[in-house]
């Protein structure tokens, strides 16, 4: 049954003006959870989605009603649409929020977590696009608001899948809008900075000990909670500036707001060569290296004759003072080309970024 019907048999549902909003992913002190009191605090009727109603008692006393749904399930998907359809005739706004986030080295995340990222961060959204939108079009007015991250914007090491599916949000988001448009429905990408949030906290990131990435578990780890780090957008405010914008009558098709949020954003235009220099030395991947190549050069040396030849008194290891001169010419080649680019970065990025691409990554990399 379509919305349209829902209200015309029950014309008390016509007759409540207010914008009928349903929020995804509002468990207690997430991002939804506060976008859920927003648009309450602005006279919208709100319907609060979480997985479990256990996860949401607090909203009772918000005047907001919650609904259970899990975005992995179409059957829970649409029993909570039509739950909403049922309750409130229509669904103004369809805010989708719900998501989780994958950390860890590309090549060693679980199979099961890379399916579960893309199944609630992608198909999840789908399928609740795919199960509102027909009676927004219907009724030829509607908005569909998909959170995105920055991170669909330029990626960083160790969060890949998370990034990935995050652009995927955006592209879909893209298609959407100029498909639904002919039906009077607007489609929305809200890409959040960093946001104090419970998103890292609902993080389960098993490090393996024999992990070729073992050594570079703490940088992992921080980038984990780096939306977290100081200076960090509350939820509050992220929510207080971004629900305004989204009960305009015509909104933007891209909200970025958040801590590192505009400049994460200009990153995607810096040259690769000069964007991966940085982001190596910020997160941990050019430490890696050194590491790694550390450790060739003192296997190196152990099985090289010449420092063997000092061990037992020769005079060629007594010239080499215990060091290979063959041992490491990766790290040397390394050492070498890093020097090159830190030299010719400055030249490449006057020539191929404008200034704002020079604030934009101080203030990313300053904390």
């Amino acid at each position: 049954m379509t919305a349209a019907a829902i209200a015309t048999q029950s014309p008390g549902l016509a007759d409540d003006r207010r914008t009928v909003v349903l929020v995804t992913g509002c468990s207690a002190g997430g991002i939804g959870h506060h976008l859920a009191l927003e648009f309450a605090a602005r006279g919208c009727r709100v319907f609060a989605a979480v997985r479990s109603l256990e996860k949401a008692p607090s909203l009772a006393s918000q005047n907001i009603e919650a609904v259970e749904l899990d975005v992995t399930s179409g059957a829970s998907v649409d029993a909570a649409v039509s739950h909403v359809l049922a309750s409130a005739g229509r669904i103004d706004m369809l805010v989708n929020n719900a998501g989780v986030l994958c950390v860890g080295p590309a090549v060693e995340v679980d199979e099961d977590r890379i399916r579960q990222t893309f199944d609630t961060n992608v198909v999840g959204l789908a399928r609740m696009c795919r199960a509102v939108a027909p009676a927004m079009m219907d009724r030829r007015r509607g908005v569909i608001v998909n959170v995105g991250s920055v991170s669909g914007y330029s990626t960083t090491p160790w969060v890949g899948y998370y990034a990935a599916s995050k652009a995927a949000a955006h592209a879909l988001s893209d298609a959407l809008r100029m498909e639904l448009a002919p039906f009077g429905v607007s489609v929305v990408v809200v890409a959040p900075g960093g946001i104090k949030s419970n998103l890292a906290g609902n993080l389960h990131h098993r490090a393996d000990p024999l992990s070729r990435y073992a050594s570079a578990r703490p940088a992992i780890e921080a980038r984990a909670t780096f939306s977290q780090s100081d200076g960090a957008t509350s939820t509050s405010r992220f929510a207080q500036v971004v629900v305004p914008q989204l009960l305009r009558r015509n909104p933007r098709a891209y909200i970025t707001y958040g801590n590192h949020a505009t400049s994460t954003w200009l990153l995607y235009y810096v040259p690769p060569a000069i964007r991966d220099f940085f982001l190596a030395r910020r997160f941990g991947t050019r430490q890696l290296a050194l590491d790694l190549a550390a450790t060739l050069a003192e296997e190196s040396t152990a099985k090289c004759p010449m420092s063997q030849g000092k061990a037992s008194g020769g005079a060629a290891g007594a010239r080499s003072g215990g060091k290979c001169p063959f041992a490491n010419p990766v790290a040397a080649v390394s050492s070498s080309c890093t020097s090159l680019l830190a030299v010719a970065s400055l030249p490449v990025a006057a020539a191929a970024a404008v200034l704002a691409c020079g604030v934009a990554v101080y203030s990313f990399f300053r904390n």
